[in-house]
């Protein structure tokens, strides 16, 4: 099983997996390499670079279970009749022996040295390549802060839990030692960390990408919005929000291409996302394939979500009707991931758009006393959509639950529900429910996955979460 520190092995192999190096494999035995063997000139970080993109890929990251669960913990999903993957989590009965909280650990634990393998090499690069390797060293900080980030949320409670994030986050790891047995740190030692990585990540990038499916300055901006936001550090959520939409290189996809993004790929507003093609498509292990008839078809679409949304909203036509459905099930489908046939599974998955840093700097201009400033984001994702739709008029409170329901709307199915309703501090309440569960109360154990059992067995100095 993959604990912390036996992930060395690892991340060897993926280097050899993704190297196109002549060399690499026959110089050393595959476990021996080291960094002086292989991180020597800016091909070698290139090739680690693309490993951690690919390491992002993996079903128990980007490609399913972390945008999946905290999805079918909350309000916007309910489960079909067979929902299998996942169930336990949807039902708040999972236990650290389950398969998704190791996996998920595993899988971004690895990521993490991937990429610290990048950032800790001793490696002067000569000055034809400096800005090339600094770009490479920023992307490389901005996936460990992703990867520290992404793995806060999961097993640990949101930021403000309590006053000043005391409570038990998740080891922080900046470097590989096989002999490491790392306590869990603090939640707000965790976040600074993320936020230390994602400014050095800004500094170092210059470098704009191909595509979004490379990190750059901008995309470390996006995400800091929304880590800023998650700490309700309210004026810096704003400004690096701001400074997202204002660098002129991202623009909302409009009404007519909204349904198609993430099938076409690489859209106006697209940030940064996990792309998917045809020679690595994962078929109907994709997360696409959880809502699909024609993949697993776990999960549906909850009536409270789909009765947010009006007939002349294009996101309103991201539903299939299945005839197969019926009663409390409902009639539709999620087809937000609309690839299929040969091509299923290969659309990209939002790491983060533009719709959803407006959204962030519309929360942050509320919580700031902006609410002029929170208005106008608000309508501008929600007109796109919608053309016909009035402007918002609320204030206060009611303007505050225009911007939640605005959120769910706009990034539902793509990882965000139960880490919006536990910062919110909201009881998941499900309407048209299909679970054994329908009620979860905030303040809540289950809100969170357990430390795998794997790591519990091997190291004494990590603790376990409440109820588990």
């Amino acid at each position: 099983m993959k604990t912390i520190y036996k992930l060395f092995i690892l991340l060897v192999m993926v280097f050899g997996v993704t190297s196109c190096g002549k060399d690499f494999l026959d110089l050393q035995p595959e476990q021996s390499v080291s960094d002086d063997t292989f991180l020597q000139n800016i091909d070698d970080f290139q090739t680690a670079i693309l490993g951690a993109y690919d390491q992002m890929q993996n079903s128990d990251w980007y490609g399913r279970y972390f945008l999946l669960v905290p999805d079918v913990m909350g309000e916007d999903v309910k489960q079909n009749a067979s929902a299998n993957r996942a169930k336990e989590w949807a039902e708040y009965n999972g236990s650290a022996v389950d398969f998704i909280p190791r996996e998920i650990w595993a899988e971004l634990y690895e990521g993490i040295n991937i990429v610290n393998k990048i950032i800790n090499a001793d490696f002067v690069p000569p000055d034809a390549v400096k800005a090339e390797y600094e770009n490479i060293l920023g992307q490389a900080y901005a996936i460990r802060a992703i990867a520290h980030f992404d793995l806060v949320r999961v097993y640990a409670q949101h930021y403000t839990y309590t006053a000043d994030a005391s409570h038990p986050g998740i080891p922080i790891v900046l470097q590989y030692d096989v002999g490491s047995r790392p306590a869990r740190n603090t939640v707000a030692e965790v976040y600074n960390q993320i936020i230390s990585d994602l400014q050095q990540a800004i500094g170092l990038m210059s470098i704009d990408p191909p595509n979004a499916g490379y990190l750059s300055k901008e995309a470390a901006q996006a995400i800091a919005s929304r880590v800023f936001l998650y700490m309700e550090r309210w004026s810096d959520a704003e400004a690096m929000a701001t400074a997202v939409i204002n660098s002129g290189r991202f623009t909302l996809v409009d009404s007519a291409n909204y349904a198609n993004q993430f099938l076409v790929g690489n859209s106006p507003e697209a940030i940064f996302e996990i792309v998917y093609n045809l020679a690595d498509n994962p078929g109907s292990d994709h997360l696409g394939g959880m809502y699909k008839e024609t993949g697993y078809g776990d999960y549906l679409p909850a009536n409270d979500l789909l009765n947010m949304m009006d007939p002349g909203d294009v996101r309103s036509t991201m539903f299939l009707v299945d005839p197969n459905l019926s009663g409390i099930y409902g009639s539709l489908r999620v087809n937000k991931y609309p690839s299929a046939g040969a091509e299923i599974g290969t659309d990209n998955l939002p790491v983060i758009r533009l719709s959803e840093v407006y959204l962030n700097r519309a929360e942050a201009r509320y919580r700031l006393g902006d609410e002029p400033g929170a208005r106008a984001d608000v309508n501008m994702i929600r007109q796109r959509c919608w053309p016909a739709a009035p402007d918002i008029t609320a204030s206060g409170t009611a303007l505050l639950t225009e911007i939640q329901n605005e959120r769910r709307v706009e990034l539902c199915f793509e990882g965000h529900s139960i880490y919006d309703f536990t910062r919110w501090k909201k009881d998941v309440v499900r309407d048209d429910c299909t679970s054994i569960i329908c009620t979860i109360t905030y303040p809540n154990d289950r809100f969170i996955l357990p430390i795998p059992e794997e790591e519990m067995n091997v190291n004494p100095n990590i603790t376990q979460n409440p109820d588990y």
